[in-house]
């Protein structure tokens, strides 16, 4: 299972797994008008993790022009199978082994523990956070660290 690309012609499941009960409150999620707008944006990236002929995960990351890369939504779409975590591993790699890119940021729901869990396990710290989320980081040096690369 590895990272490949998403084209609209993927909106409809992306919109599906956003959609799965309980990530409302945690994922977010956009219309078709919007997911298309995305897709066609060159500052935006969807990527996602095939499981036969659907998708078992996603992410959108925006900003992909700028110095730091924004994780803006992950959804997998079932939890506790390690697809989340192959993902953020995956997007991360991808991010730093083929952009310039000095790092990567997100924000987690301060409701999502298992999110924030696994971005920690990843690599990513805290370095802000508001009433409603967790802002966190993961700069190139840190990624590289982590993957025996050295700085």
């Amino acid at each position: 299972m590895d990272l490949s690309p998403l084209t609209p012609a993927d909106i409809p499941e992306v919109m599906r797994i956003e959609r799965t009960p309980g990530y409302d409150a945690v994922v977010g999620r956009f219309d078709a008008e919007e997911h298309a707008a995305q897709m066609a944006s060159p500052t935006v990236r969807y990527v996602g993790i095939r499981d036969g002929d659907g998708l078992a995960g996603f992410v959108i990351l925006q900003e992909f022009d700028q110095p730091t890369v924004l994780l803006r939504r992950i959804a997998v779409r079932h939890v506790e199978k390690g697809v989340g975590t192959r993902l953020v591993r995956g997007v991360l790699d991808w991010v730093f082994q083929t952009t310039s890119a000095v790092a990567m940021r997100l924000d987690v729901a301060v409701g999502n523990p298992r999110a924030r869990h696994v971005y920690e396990r990843e690599g990513f710290r805290q370095y802000d956070a508001d009433t409603v989320h967790h802002l966190m980081r993961i700069p190139r040096e840190r990624w590289a660290e982590l993957r025996g690369l050295g700085a």
